[in-house]
């Protein structure tokens, strides 16, 4: 099912007006509930919530695998997530900052904070995102070509059926070996957890994928990616110097500005192949 709107709209061309029929992405939020933690709000593509669901809680942490999910339950749009983990609230309270003592007005005060900021987006509707205390640089040997890179985009252009009718989505793309998974998502960091939600439950070795996708690369996206071990993270958009940063803390080859024949490699430069 697509979850398209059409609009009748005015176009204005070259000084003449015409009315036509404009397609949009009718996007919704979606709660995510994941043991006993706080509901998270995000504004989705409505497709695909598992995947999601499973790449939102490897991405930040909150699983190590994804055998660690006992069950995720849909209803609507809302995703119930059951974890042998039993995560509870005091985990975000301390991702937070914040120190609960189970006395007096100090609890009061934790529980109200808690209440303030459930559900609330950040992130650009990317929902709560935790930081990474500590990097492990990935030893991944695995490397791409420069010419695969062009055709790996030029493939993502071709393949993203919503973007191409609303121009209203980001696309990301995960490839694994010759297997190739690609979601849309009007945030680019559901779009990016819902490939690595479909790897994770394919079995896939992710220190054997890359991911090449529509948007930004500030450092939240690079924690995810270093967090699950992919090694090469690929971008028709520009890194931010805080992806910089966490990229080649991470040891993580990051690869921007991949436009027509050329792009450009900002760090951990070893894996890509320049000669093919």
């Amino acid at each position: 099912m697509e979850f398209i709107r059409q609009t009748e709209v005015i176009q204005w061309v070259d000084g003449e007006c015409r009315k036509i029929k404009e397609n949009s992405v009718d996007d919704e939020y979606t709660y995510l509930f994941i043991d006993y933690l706080p509901p998270r709000k995000f504004s989705t593509y409505p497709v695909d919530l598992k995947d999601f669901a499973v790449g939102y809680c490897l991405g930040e942490g909150l699983i190590k695998d994804y055998s660690d999910i006992e069950s995720i339950t849909l209803d609507g749009t809302n995703i119930l997530v059951s974890t042998n983990l039993n995560h509870d609230p005091e985990e975000d309270l301390e991702q937070e900052g914040i120190v609960q003592e189970r006395k007096g007005n100090c609890e009061h005060a934790c529980v109200c904070r808690l209440l303030e900021y459930q559900g609330v987006n950040s992130d650009n509707a990317g929902g709560i995102r935790s930081e990474l205390k500590t990097i492990e640089p990935n030893r991944s040997d695995l490397r791409v070509s420069a010419t695969q890179i062009i055709r790996d985009i030029q493939h993502l252009t071709d393949e993203a059926k919503i973007w191409q009718k609303t121009a209203g989505v980001h696309v990301a793309q995960l490839k694994y070996e010759d297997n190739i998974i690609i979601r849309e998502d009007v945030s680019r960091h559901v779009a990016v957890d819902k490939v690595i939600g479909a790897a994770a439950k394919a079995g896939y070795d992710f220190s054997k994928c890359y991911i090449s996708y529509s948007g930004r690369m500030p450092a939240d996206m690079l924690i995810k990616v270093i967090r699950v071990g992919i090694p090469i993270i690929i971008s028709n958009a520009s890194p931010a110097s805080s992806g910089i940063d966490v990229a080649r803390s991470g040891n993580i080859t990051m690869v921007g500005f991949v436009r027509d024949n050329r792009f450009t490699v900002f760090t951990a430069p070893e894996r890509i192949d320049f000669e093919k």
